[in-house]
């Protein structure tokens, strides 16, 4: 949870201000202080004007203490020029404001003696109320010399402090030289390694010219055999590009024997096909043949049987069968 502010907070960051030569204002109060509502800093900021006066009343209360350094006492004599500044240019500012409704009032009530009388009773008005925000502002110089107490116990304890600082700087110098000697040896062996580093890095690249130099030579005398062995593979693919086309000659005239024997094959499956059938056409004739042999032959029988019963003319008929029931062979 933020803390909330004070009027100390508040006082210490319009001296602050007004010490660097700024107005002090809501916002740049706030933005000092680092928080706080403008509700909240408006009455505090009031009550620091108010009390502006009283502490410049008194310019001794701005004066430094014996032994303070040069630095602060700039700072308080500025901030009392700056606050004497501010309250002669108010006290200026309205009083000409004052003046010039007094002349500006008697010169148009030169004419009405009752208006110009009107005007100087506001002049004297304007003049009471003049004097009464001197003593207003003489009051705020009173708390403004009463802060400044207050600062000026602040300053004590930061010249406490800054004695601290002064005699913490010196060991974190004492300590920062010791430091300074040790890394200046360290630089030195390291400068020493690093000339080291660099003689082993030439010798390095020296024998790596050389190796360079022996695998170039290398790479000349490979790069000549893969010429030659090139050239070789050419020939040998030449050769062996003859001896292909060769071969498909030989395929070829094998292509068209085939296509002629497979012709003579052919025809000699028709003729085959064809002794076939006339073989069996053959066949089928004898088989008739036999039938009617057949046939014949009952015939015979039927009259040989009748012819038993005969004359002897019967015996050319005996023959006539016998030569007919045996027929010649069929000729092959």
């Amino acid at each position: 949870m933020a803390r909330g502010i004070t009027d100390h907070d508040v006082f210490a960051a319009c001296d602050a201000l007004l010490l660097a030569g700024e107005r002090p204002t809501i916002e740049r109060v706030r933005q000092k202080i680092g928080r706080g509502s403008p509700n909240t800093v408006s009455p505090m900021l009031d009550a620091w004007f108010k009390g502006l006066g009283r502490r410049l009343q008194d310019p001794g209360a701005f004066a430094a203490p014996p032994d303070v350094p040069e630095p602060i006492l700039q700072a308080a004599q500025h901030f009392w020029e700056t606050a004497l500044a501010h309250t002669r240019a108010d006290f200026d500012a309205r009083l000409r404001e004052g003046l010039a409704t007094a002349a500006a009032n008697f010169e148009s009530e030169k004419e009405r003696a009752e208006q110009a009388q009107t005007a100087t009773r506001e002049a004297h008005a304007n003049a009471t109320r003049l004097e009464q925000l001197l003593a207003e502002q003489g009051r705020q110089l009173d708390r403004g010399q009463q802060d400044l107490a207050a600062e000026r116990a602040r300053l004590e304890g930061v010249r406490a402090a800054l004695a601290t600082a002064t005699s913490t700087l010196r060991e974190h110098e004492t300590q920062t030289s010791a430091e300074m000697a040790e890394l200046r040896r360290q630089l030195e062996a390291a400068l020493q390694r690093a000339d080291a580093a660099d003689r082993r890095v030439a010798l390095e690249l020296e024998r790596e010219r050389t190796a360079r130099a022996k695998s170039e030579r290398q790479v000349d005398a490979l790069q000549r055999t893969l010429s030659t062995e090139r050239q070789a593979a050419l020939a040998a693919g030449d050769r062996a590009q003859a001896l292909l086309n060769a071969a498909r000659d030989r395929e070829q005239a094998q292509a068209t024997l085939h296509a002629a024997a497979a012709a003579e094959l052919a025809l000699e499956r028709e003729r085959i096909a064809d002794l076939r059938a006339a073989g069996e056409a053959s066949a089928a004739d004898a088989v008739a043949a036999r039938a009617q042999i057949a046939t014949l032959q009952a015939s015979l029988d039927r009259l040989a049987n009748l012819a038993k019963s005969g004359t002897r003319k019967a015996t050319p008929v005996t023959r006539k069968r016998s030569a007919i029931a045996s027929p010649p062979g069929p000729t092959r």
